[in-house]
């Protein structure tokens, strides 16, 4: 009997010491398995385990473990080094690998991919980036855009991509194309303009319509680069009697990409002359074109290609002849007339300045001779909407990066430098897309640089103030690659000690701006600590403990229009892993002073409901985990979820009894990219903080808490 006693005390004390082992994988995390969360995170996420102990120890200086995501401090308590994992610098932005972990250990680990499984093998299950969401589209192995019947959709023929129920019958070939259960039926069509015999005959300026369907690949073009799908039509272009002529050739589809080449002799390869394969329109779907100069009366062969059975719009327009620009690099470079409007065709531009502002088009070079210093202003719309105007303006020589002074790509394109000269600068003027642009270059006297316009003497920004920034008359001069080409204002952020640092940036409607936390002079990538950019409000980044020292908070705007700027710190803290919380009664409690939390719902029960849960199905709720929050004083809270594995919702109620009332505007679904986020001004009083998921979707989540003066 001793015996058997002591084994059952043996197993007991065994299984405690375990319990205690904090590299044993929490029971709260979820595991990663293809079919788990379907329509969510997927993976643990969050750090399996809590802080590890380490050395003896006096103070935290001797506590550096050199594991870059571990907070580390002296546990007075014990007199030994405390290491607690933070997985918020392992996070890589990328949503559909999962949530990056940090071990305590080993460092920054990958997470578990999300899983998108629906379980359906009708389906063809993905994670989409862009929108941070799931999608299940039906199965389409031809991929001609239209599912298997067998799986909901109208294609008869899964392995043939020329038979859909979305495209047109082709008269003659024996083949049910259109899936109708008929085959060559009386509204069928019959193939147009496959061959050099028979082509689609241009003799004016007007826009022409033509179906690919039923085509055949009988060409080649050099800069076609479509597939096996790819098809092809001849269009000829016959310029009337007379002189010379240019002529402006534009297609587009919605449907398919596209490529158009013009060939002196139909049907030979050694016959093109010029070629250009679509790119994205501004206006939507594909573009390709071809700006043909000075061609002689009579036919000009053209060449038509798509990757689909798709409709194509060809716009001709006849101009008056023209000779090629040869200002196409800063030593051919033409003098430009400043506060003169210009017409430019940015089309079949050779490509010879790598500028840091996005472009598709090769550019066109003026020259801006400038006796004395001045700020040079370049300004570009487009005429025809297709394409983005891309404006830099460079200095001599003109031949590396380091010379390209700014840049500023946009529909409404400003490259302003300030005091520039005296000396020659270039304007290279290229789009996102082959388009005519209306181009005005104005010179002024120098101005003065706003105090916020450069990260040296910048001025110094509250913590948790809403700084309001405007951003007239501000050049791009944060050259941290972070948003290139925008305009920019900089901060100076001061830390006196060990920081957690978020900086929160609302935006202006319609813009697409950034927010940076970087080190001085703000002159080059390498001094970029965080960045974070996008196109709604709030865009945000958080770096956490920060050492003590003088940084930089910069904003950026493509349009230049106003934000307004938060700088929040608080004292560095070791992260919180919420383990339970499940209810109101197990709550952790939130320190007035903030703090970074991270948990995970996918094993929580579904206890309260949430009013912006506006969800199909809602009603049911999703897991959730609480968190109490105590003030003694009238407060600005910040909480934001950003870098959670899924869609989430976030509930601030006002309590003390359970689980609160909710608070007016203080529940935020992340159904967004940048997932929950609450910027609230809280009275005195106990507040439950619900942390929840969109739709019912549940997994690991982060939740950075930020306390300060209202």
């Amino acid at each position: 009997m001793r015996r058997f006693a002591l084994i059952v005390l043996l197993l007991l004390v065994g299984s405690w010491l375990a319990s205690c082992d904090s590299s044993v994988d929490s029971p709260f995390s979820k595991p990663g398995n293809e079919d788990a969360g379907s329509e969510g995170g997927g993976g643990t996420g969050a750090v399996d385990g809590g802080p590890i102990l380490g050395a003896p120890c006096e103070d935290d200086k001797q506590c550096d473990d050199e594991v870059d995501c571990t907070f580390d401090e002296c546990d007075l308590s014990v007199k030994r080094c405390r290491h607690t994992p933070d997985p918020t610098p392992c996070q890589n932005d990328v949503h559909c690998d999962g949530s990056e972990i940090c071990d305590p250990q080993l460092g920054c680990r990958p997470g578990q991919p999300v899983a998108c499984s629906d379980n359906t093998t009708c389906t063809i299950d993905r994670c989409i980036e862009a929108t941070q969401t799931c999608a299940h589209d039906k199965r389409d192995a031809d991929e001609d855009g239209d599912p298997d019947w067998g799986c909901g959709g109208t294609d008869c023929n899964d392995t043939n991509a020329e038979v859909s129920g979305k495209i047109e019958e082709v008269c003659g070939n024996e083949v049910d194309d259109d899936c109708d259960q008929q085959v060559d039926e009386s509204d069928c069509v019959v193939p147009k303009y496959d061959d050099c015999v028979e082509p689609l005959e241009i003799t004016a300026s007007g826009q022409y319509s033509l179906s690919l369907a039923g085509l055949d690949a009988d060409f080649a073009a050099t800069c076609s680069t479509l597939g096996a799908t790819s098809r092809d039509a001849v269009l000829a272009v016959i310029v009337p009697p007379g002189p010379a002529r240019d002529v402006d050739i534009v297609a587009t589809s919605q449907g398919a990409e596209l490529a158009l080449a013009a060939t002196n002799q139909c049907g030979s390869p050694s016959g093109e002359f010029a070629c250009h394969q679509s790119v994205e329109s501004a206006l939507g779907g594909q573009v390709a074109r071809l700006l043909l100069r000075t061609l002689p009366p009579g036919p000009q062969a053209i060449l038509l290609f798509g990757d689909a059975a798709a409709t194509v719009d060809v716009k001709v327009t006849f101009l008056p002849a023209s000779t090629p620009p040869t200002e196409e690099t800063c030593g051919t470079a033409v003098p430009i007339t400043p506060g003169v409007n210009h017409t430019t065709y940015v089309v079949g531009a050779f490509d010879d300045l790598a500028s840091e502002c996005p472009k598709s088009t090769g550019e066109l070079v003026y020259q801006i001779d400038l006796p004395s210093p001045k700020d040079v202003h370049a300004r570009a719309v487009s005429i025809d909407g297709i394409g983005n105007p891309s404006l830099a303006l460079w200095q001599s020589p003109c031949s590396a990066a380091s010379d390209e002074i700014v840049c500023s790509s946009a529909e409404q394109a400003h490259a302003f430098a300030r005091g520039v000269g005296p000396g020659t600068v270039y304007l290279a003027v290229a789009a996102t897309a082959p388009t005519v642009l209306d181009l005005l270059v104005t010179l002024e006297d120098p101005t003065p640089a706003p105090t916020d316009d450069s990260c040296v003497g910048a001025p110094a920004i509250p913590p948790f103030s809403k700084t309001a920034v405007s951003l007239q008359g501000h050049v791009d001069a944060a050259k941290l690659g972070c948003l290139p080409g925008a305009v920019d204002a900089a901060f100076s952020l001061d830390l006196s000690q060990t920081s957690d640092v978020m900086l929160v940036n609302r935006i202006s409607d319609d813009d697409t701006a950034a927010v940076a936390l970087a080190l001085a002079p703000c002159s080059a990538p390498k001094q970029l600590l965080e960045c974070t950019t996008g196109d709604r409000s709030p865009v945000r980044v958080a770096r956490h403990a920060l050492a003590a020292g003088s940084y930089r908070a910069v904003v950026e705007s493509v349009s230049g229009s106003p934000m307004e700027l938060s700088a929040l710190t608080r004292a560095a803290v070791a992260p919180v892993f919420v383990a339970f919380g499940d209810t109101c009664d197990d709550a952790p409690l939130i320190p007035e002073t903030g703090g970074f939390f991270q948990g995970n719902t996918a094993n929580a029960s579904p206890d309260y409901s949430a009013g912006c849960d506006f969800a199909p199905g809602a009603s049911t709720g999703a897991p959730e985990q609480m968190l109490k929050l105590v003030l003694t004083q009238k407060r600005r809270v910040v909480l934001d979820m950003r870098g959670s594995g899924y869609t989430t919702l976030l509930d601030v109620r006002k309590g003390p009894s359970c689980p609160g009332t909710e608070i007016v505007n203080a529940c935020a679904a992340g159904y967004v990219v940048d997932k929950s986020f609450l910027d609230l001004t809280l009275e005195p009083g106990a507040y439950f903080v619900q942390v929840d998921g969109y739709s019912g979707d549940a997994g690991p989540w982060f939740l950075d808490v930020f306390v300060g003066p209202p």
